[in-house]
């Protein structure tokens, strides 16, 4: 009878250890791990942050140069991101195109809608914002503006609108340089990195 008591009460022990352990589900993630010596360690990839200290200016006309830049750059902005995708869009669009007549066809139908959709709002931007604008395309789409007017366009409008863009002092053949362009550059990155957030 002793022992039957205890089989019962060992049988109960068990059979509420495995309802527990079958309620209690483990909570967390399961991440990958290196062993370092007798040690298992997780293993997480971190995104990179970048750390920018904070700015000091010598004067108050840096610091006005700089807050102008950061605002012409939030103003142009738009617009780069925006040459920046239809620039992969228009590559990927004519990958599948094989005749010389469709690919023609083709931009010129983008270059009109380009032309409706922006003509007024780009030529209310500044000489300066143009300046911005011109550095941000090629950062964007790793080409300069005459290189991108020549592919898709042709030469002769490449010579033109760049001998236009030297009237009004600005370079389409300028592609980007993230040293050269230090202040640019910084202000991109942190408005990308709140962008993110």
């Amino acid at each position: 009878m002793r022992a039957l008591r205890t089989g019962i009460i060992l049988f109960m022990v068990f059979q509420c250890g495995t309802v527990l352990a079958q309620e209690q589900k483990p909570q967390g993630v399961i991440l990958p791990v290196t062993i370092v010596g007798k040690d298992t360690l997780p293993y997480v990839v971190l995104k990179p942050i970048i750390v920018i200290s904070k700015r000091h200016f010598k004067n108050a006309e840096d610091y006005i140069q700089f807050t102008t830049l950061q605002y012409n750059i939030r103003t142009v902005y738009p617009y780069a991101r925006i040459a920046g995708q239809l620039f992969t869009d228009i590559q990927d669009s004519l990958a599948y195109m094989d005749s010389k007549h469709e690919r023609k066809k083709f931009l010129k139908r983008k270059e009109k809608a380009l032309d409706e959709q922006f003509e007024h709002s780009l030529k209310d931007l500044t000489i300066d914002q143009g300046k911005i604008l011109v550095k941000l395309i090629a950062r964007q789409t790793g080409h300069s503006c005459y290189d991108l007017i020549d592919q898709f366009k042709n030469p002769f409008s490449a010579f033109y609108w760049n001998g236009l863009g030297k009237l009004l002092g600005y370079n389409l053949k300028v592609d980007y340089d993230p040293e050269q362009d230090r202040d640019l550059e910084i202000i991109m990155r942190s408005m990308e990195d709140m962008s993110e957030r």
